[in-house]
């Protein structure tokens, strides 16, 4: 929508009265239909803050507060970044005085004894100019707002693709029941409790339900064995968590990078003795190390194929043993720290529920 510059908001400030009343009427008599005037330089500031003015007509000799130092006031203030036009008013013709206004803000001169005919010319063009600037931060900021939601849009259908990917390996695995909403849930827990930005822990919820989805590409008669795996296909089920990075790789999207880190990453142990890099300690992705807890607890705790559930007490004491050899040492002081949320998150996404 064009903007009409009659209908922007004008200030005048000389300590003139006469001065005030003339030009006050020539720009109402033209049709610029919110003028306000003052005497008072120190009014300035204040009336400028309160209310979006679009041009400031300021006379330079005033006492009180000169028309420099009214400049120099809003150059200081949450004004100099508002691209406010000042048509400066003056009778002094020296070039030390406009060159200082220049400095601090001035847009433009009036020479008193005004011309009419030029202080219009002067302030429609000052006008036009601002109400381009106004039309432009429009423009910006309804972009923005169209890219906001827009990149909301994109994070909401991440989400659900990284929620459906976790929905389609753990069909392959149908046993592990709700067990990658729980990980992933108990794995933004740790992730608040260690003090990771807030947007680092959502992905990483969003994520580490994903950990497992190589197993997709693990046979039924390996995957789905309920007996013991001989040392052959311990070592092609070990592969699950190089196919879920790869499955994972190359993709612009950060949810979907943090994701390959996790399934890439949450088998490595603390003491290095991990798969498939042997990394150890902190060359572990933080994801990754969350992750793995989250998983090897929920693992522990529910019911499997080869295995009864765990009690509560056993799974914690088996993660404390395993403290700076398969885990983060820091990681299981804060999960024991905080193993009331983590319980009330296994009640909630029960299997039976």
């Amino acid at each position: 929508m064009k903007i009409s510059i009659k209908n922007l908001n004008i200030l005048i400030c000389d300590d003139s009265i006469s001065n005030v009343l003339l030009l006050e009427k020539l720009l109402k008599d033209s049709g610029y239909v919110r003028v306000a005037a003052v005497t008072d330089p120190v009014k300035v500031l204040p009336l400028m803050l309160e209310t979006q003015f679009d041009l400031l007509l300021l006379d330079i000799e005033m006492p009180g507060l000169t028309g420099i130092e009214v400049l120099q006031q809003m150059h200081r203030s949450a004004l100099h970044n508002q691209f406010i036009p000042v048509l400066v008013l003056t009778g002094n013709q020296q070039p030390e005085i406009r060159n200082k206004a220049l400095e601090v803000g001035a847009s433009d001169f009036l020479t008193k004894p005004f011309d009419n005919t030029e202080v219009l010319l002067r302030v429609r063009n000052l006008l036009r100019v601002r109400a381009a600037y106004l039309s432009q931060s429009r423009m910006n900021a309804e972009l923005e707002d169209r890219v906001e939601k827009r990149t909301q849009e994109l994070e909401k259908a991440n989400a659900i693709l990284i929620k459906r990917l976790a929905q389609v390996g753990e069909m392959r695995d149908s046993e592990t029941g709700r067990h990658v909403l729980r990980v992933g849930k108990y794995a933004r827990v740790l992730s608040d409790a260690i003090g990771l930005p807030d947007d680092i822990g959502y992905m990483i919820e969003k994520a580490a339900p994903l950990h497992d989805l190589g197993k997709i590409g693990i046979a039924d008669k390996i995957l789905l064995k309920k007996g013991k795996l001989t040392e052959e296909e311990r070592e092609i089920m070990n592969g699950h968590a190089q196919m879920g990075a790869d499955l994972l790789s190359d993709h612009e999207s950060l949810l979907v990078q943090m994701a390959g880190s996790i399934a890439l990453s949450h088998h490595e142990h603390w003491d290095g003795k991990g798969y498939p890099k042997g990394l150890q300690g902190e060359s572990i992705p933080v994801e990754g190390r969350i992750t793995a807890l989250s998983d090897v607890f929920d693992a522990l705790t529910t019911i499997r194929p080869y295995k009864k559930a765990w009690a509560v007490d056993e799974a914690v004491d088996y993660i404390k043993k395993k403290a700076g050899l398969q885990f983060d040492p820091r990681l299981v002081e804060v999960f024991i720290s905080r193993l009331d949320s983590i319980l009330e998150i296994k009640t909630r996404f029960d299997d039976s529920k």
